[in-house]
């Protein structure tokens, strides 16, 4: 059980807790007292005729427009019906529950406004595993607000709601567990709609799934720096006092395991750039997925609904905007790319002899034999697409009503296509596993010389003794790319 005591209970090991392991969820009766406050001091400036934006007034473009009671009324529920316009396939499951639960971070701090029904009724559909089905694509609205109505249009009865993996309407949902809609007071459709929550949620995800690839990079590189017989002065622990930079220590200590106790002989002095920069390349991504992590956890403690009750006014503000983990996730798109393009680089002079000490190509009958020429242009390909998808994506901004929002957020498609370029990242290291696995084989003959590899590269070396064969003839690489790439997606 995680227990919700104070704001800080809401960080990154509670939000995955509750999320991917599915840890139930309980507020305190101190978090409880402090929203119900805060909906009193709502009700007192409501009553004192203060004005607020999407309670007495309507939004975007029609904020001038002033509401009579009975519109006021209806309006939180008419937020959550007409802004769901997102498509495609659903968020995980995971995203979907780690931006309910985020959207505590607005409710418990009582400077939203709400009810404390409405947050023990979010924290009891988490529990029984209420998961609304949000599209994943047709996010264009500032901020998360399109996520966000999606998401809490369930609570209404409206939209849909995943289950085993099919779409249900989240009236039969609700039903099926014996539940009413929520009965939404004013101001609690807005506070549901506004707010920083779903894009956290996706970038946490995405943070799960690039440190899982940066790792699996890394050990591929060992193996392509032991199938070139490269020497190891560039991934020696004696550098470490020589720089700052967090990123290059952390790769350099994930490498000593993997190469320990090597013993082939370099056949150079020096190997190549590609290869002697891995711990700057991989290690600059490692501290650009600090930097995300960082700027995720700054909005669980940042209130970032609109407007912000406070004193005696609503202050109609911009912290929604979360602009800053929206730039950190397109600098960690640029740090992804260069893992992706230094692989191929890697696997470019894997193939060439003079580069190795081994039969040009790896063809195992030289002139007769392409070897792995080919599997090397094939990973160009997806170099290209990858170089594309690294441009920034956040200033790709465009506006709307009118002019009113006039600047959006673009976390989302910013955000998405990080998976896209894990996938073809994922497609580039099968490619350089498969020839560095081949190349070792070629050096090592499956560990009947003296030549042995470092004692992790040793054990990934044996973990693919059956999935790939030594090349000693020429065969389609593709189905072996493959055969790799599957080991791969399920962590090396």
């Amino acid at each position: 059980m995680i227990s919700l005591n104070t704001l800080d209970d809401i960080n990154w090991e509670n939000l995955q807790a509750v999320a991917y392991d599915e840890e139930p969820l309980e507020i305190s009766a101190e978090l409880l007292a402090v929203v119900e406050s805060g909906r009193q001091r709502f009700q007192e400036l409501i009553d004192a005729g203060v004005p607020c934006y999407g309670v007495t007034t309507g939004l975007g473009k029609l904020v001038n427009l002033d509401l009579s009671e009975e519109a006021r009324n209806d309006l939180p529920h008419n937020i959550l019906r007409a802004r769901a316009a997102a498509i495609g396939p659903p968020l995980a499951r995971p995203i979907v529950r780690s931006m309910m639960m985020l959207k505590l971070t607005n409710f418990l701090s009582g400077r939203d406004g709400v009810t404390p029904a409405l947050c023990t009724f979010l924290v009891d559909r988490l529990n029984d595993g209420f998961t609304p089905w949000v599209p994943s694509l047709g996010h264009g609205m500032g901020a998360d607000a399109t996520a966000h109505t999606h998401c809490f249009q369930t609570f209404i009865g409206e939209g849909y709601v995943m289950q085993a993996g099919k779409k249900v309407p989240a009236a039969d949902a609700l039903e099926a567990l014996g539940i009413q809609p929520i009965q939404l007071g004013q101001k609690e459709g807005i506070a549901l709609l506004n707010g920083v929550g779903a894009a956290p949620a996706y970038a946490l995800d995405a943070h799960r799934e690039l440190s899982k690839l940066l790792r699996i990079a890394t050990k591929v590189s060992a193996v392509t720096i032991e199938g070139c017989a490269c020497p190891k002065d560039s991934f020696s622990p004696d550098i470490l006092p020589y720089t700052a930079e967090p990123g290059i220590h952390e790769i350099i200590n994930q490498l000593q395991p993997l190469l320990g106790n090597s013993t082939i002989t370099p056949y150079k002095l020096q190997a190549g750039i590609s290869y002697r920069i891995v711990p700057q390349v991989h290690g600059a991504l490692h501290d650009a997925l600090v930097g995300l992590k960082q700027r995720i956890e700054a909005t669980f403690s940042t209130f970032s609904d609109n407007p912000l009750m406070t004193g005696d006014r609503f202050l109609s503000v911009g912290s929604f905007q979360a602009q800053h983990l929206v730039n950190q996730a397109d600098a960690v798109a640029i740090a992804l790319a260069h893992v992706g393009v230094l692989s191929v680089r890697r696997l470019h002079r894997l193939l060439d002899g003079s580069n190795t000490g081994l039969n040009p190509q790896l063809a195992g009958r030289p002139g007769l034999d392409a070897g792995l020429v080919v599997a090397q242009k094939a990973a160009l390909g997806l170099e290209a697409r990858l170089k594309i998808l690294a441009n920034p994506v956040s200033i790709h901004t465009g506006e709307s009503s009118a002019g009113q929002e006039d600047y959006m957020s673009m976390a989302f498609p910013t955000i998405s296509r990080l998976y896209d370029m894990v996938e073809l990242i994922e497609m580039i290291l099968a490619y350089e596993l498969t020839g560095a696995l081949t190349a070792l084989n070629m050096r090592t003959g499956l560990n009947t010389s003296s030549q042995k590899p470092g004692d992790g590269v040793q054990a990934i070396q044996q973990k693919f003794a059956d999935v790939l064969p030594p090349l000693e003839r020429d065969r389609p690489p593709g189905p072996d790319v493959e055969r790799v790439l599957k080991v791969i997606k399920t962590d090396l």
